[in-house]
């Protein structure tokens, strides 16, 4: 599957913003009778897609300043004179904070792409064990009870607000790639990731305290694994990827804890998704080191004049894997390292004042120099998005036009203020189509957004109205009540569940899920329950309900309960109820069944 490019693009291969051409390291001590000294910078914040942010917070040695209009600061920033290194932050609200590692002999021009937070949802209790799931990609994160501790180390109790972001690793994701990849091994060695899947959460009480899990308690964590191939390796079940977390504080991703798995997944469009289990809560990368012996030398030219400019690189591999790299560069333009040996990468740049744009394609090993030719855009665009009624919001979405006999397409995310956005591509019609969407909200028990569309010139202000509601996810899967028992004793006309060679055992239950697709594969699922009690399960919220009536894309399903190695079998199934029902399905188990030894049958019921 290949890596979906956008004209926007996205950018390099190194070590970016850090160390591009050599990684020095050292900083100042930062003593109080040392020589101040002032650093001019230009700074350009953009989100993944290319939209400029204003309001974005950039911090440098206890310093902040703030983004204009077109995501540019120009600023001095007051360093000791022997500092070597500064970690500088970038936050805005709503999107997730990045920091890098940058030469204060580089600190001319600095620049980062954010990527919005994608689910914001509120868990009622989080003292209690449970799963956690995102609307997308299939991502959820599996905690024990009692988990969570304040910063203060108290047990953490009550409501908990929880931002989820499962970065889409096929997408403009890439481009918000936190300080590039840059990273340190688990033996303090410096590396360049390539990742094959991110997932970013933060767990905040009422009072606004960010909690952590406490020590010794960890959490699963899994997300679908959109590619068959990563860093031209095939992914199996059972791969093994090291695992690594984002420290801002450092502005680097560290290494840490057990490697993670490729597991199988009846959800996901690969069958394979990554798991992993952590001790802690950032953003989690699973990983490989990205070691290549190619370089490219790559410059922006303005008119006849070379000049400095901020640049985005996808590099993508040939098994439709990729990384992307954000960075500035002087006008002589910089040598960029550890680029492999075949592929392409798509470039992107803007000027320093953000109004000149450029962008190339260039094919590797051949393309060894680069240079991005920045004009003015060829399309410039004033957007906002609002409701029915009015009400400016967030959204983000693209514009689609003709150039030639193709249509390419341009993606952007716009605050509530709106946005501008530009492009390189020449219109054949000069008719853009608009199409916008806002984040996901929770109504009714049910994950929905607003869509909307419009049409513009080249050059026209748009105005999106997201009118059409759209269903997302469930915020819950389909629930029921599962009971394993002895079935009726027909004497009294009551349940037996008090047979003594299964009293206070698990029940073990395998479930099929039969979807309403053509060509649908199964689904199974495992869970357990005690025998003889009533223990309600909620599936996951992709399965939402049945299709018979209009709640889902289930078909029926089918349940096989087992107990003390299959000796001891039963099943049940349904084909139908609402969502509010909450039947029970019980599991008649019967005996006189030989152990099950293997994976093949789960259990044989008896004749």
């Amino acid at each position: 599957m290949k890596l979906k490019q956008h004209a926007h693009a996205v950018m390099v291969a190194c070590i970016l913003a850090v160390p591009l051409v050599g990684c020095g390291s050292g900083s100042g001590d930062g003593s109080g009778n040392e020589v101040i000294v002032e650093k001019s910078v230009s700074a350009l914040v953009q989100t993944a897609t290319g939209s400029a942010l204003i309001g974005a917070e950039i911090g440098i040695n206890g310093q902040s300043f703030t983004t204009d209009a077109s995501g540019n600061a120009q600023f001095k920033v007051k360093l000791p004179q022997s500092t070597k290194m500064v970690v500088v932050s970038f936050k805005k609200a709503g999107f997730i904070s990045q920091s890098v590692e940058v030469k204060v002999d580089e600190l001319a021009q600095i620049s980062a792409n954010l990527l919005p937070i994608k689910q914001t949802m509120t868990v009622a209790n989080i003292e209690e064990a449970q799963v956690i799931q995102s609307a997308f990609m299939n991502a959820q994160i599996s905690i024990p009870a009692n988990a969570f501790v304040l910063p203060n180390g108290q047990p953490a109790t009550g409501a908990v607000t929880v931002e989820l972001t499962p970065w889409d690793i096929q997408s403009s994701d890439l481009n918000a790639m936190p300080a590039n990849g840059v990273a340190v091994d688990a033996k303090g060695n410096p590396a360049t990731l390539i990742s094959a899947g991110m997932l970013t959460a933060t767990f905040t009480d009422s009072t606004g305290q960010k909690l952590q899990l406490k020590t010794n308690v960890s959490a699963d964590i899994q997300m679908d694994l959109p590619l068959n191939s990563v860093n031209n390796q095939a992914m199996t079940v059972g791969t093994s990827i090291p695992m690594w977390y984002f420290d801002i504080t450092k502005g680097k991703w560290v290494e840490e804890g057990t490697p993670g798995t490729v597991v199988a997944s009846p959800l996901s469009a690969t069958g394979l998704a990554v798991k992993a289990t952590v001790s802690h809560f950032s953003t989690w990368n699973w990983d490989f080191k990205f070691e290549n012996p190619a370089s490219v030398n790559v410059k922006c030219k303005s008119a006849s004049t070379y000049v400095p400019c901020h640049i985005t690189a996808l590099v993508e591999l040939k098994d439709g894997s990729g990384l992307t790299k954000t960075t500035s560069i002087s006008e002589n333009g910089v040598d960029i390292i550890n680029m492999p040996t075949e592929g392409q990468i798509h470039w992107s740049a803007k000027d320093t004042t953000g109004t000149l744009i450029g962008s190339v394609t260039s094919q590797l090993p051949n393309d060894k120099t680069v240079v991005i030719d920045l004009g003015i855009p060829a399309t410039s665009n004033k957007v906002q998005c609002v409701l029915e009624d009015g009400t400016a919001v967030e959204c983000s979405g693209e514009f689609t036009t003709k150039v030639g006999t193709s249509y390419q397409a341009i993606e952007f995310n716009a605050p509530k203020e709106g946005v501008r956005v530009m492009s390189g591509l020449k219109s054949s019609n000069d008719s853009l189509v608009w199409s916008a969407k806002t984040a996901i909200t929770l109504q009714a028990g049910q994950w929905v957004r607003y869509v909307g569309a419009a049409v513009s010139n080249s050059k026209a202000d748009v105005k999106i109205t997201l009118k059409d509601k759209e269903i997302v996810a469930a915020a819950q899967g389909l629930g029921f009540y599962v009971q394993c028992t002895s079935g009726y004793d027909y004497n009294t006309g009551k349940l037996n569940v008090s047979n003594p060679l299964l009293v206070g055992k698990p029940c073990e239950i395998e479930m099929n899920v039969y979807m309403d697709q053509f060509n649908a594969a199964t689904h199974k699922l495992y869970f357990s329950v005690p025998y003889g009690e009533k223990k309600l399960i909620h599936l996951p919220n992709q399965y939402a309900g049945f299709a018979g009536l209009d709640e889902g894309m289930i078909s029926s399903l089918s349940l096989k309960g087992r107990m003390l190695q299959g000796t001891y079998c039963g099943s049940n199934w349904a084909e139908g109820f609402k969502r509010d029902a909450l039947p029970t399905l019980m599991v008649a188990l019967y005996g006189g069944n030989d152990p099950v030894e293997t994976d093949t049958a789960f259990c044989v019921e008896p004749s």
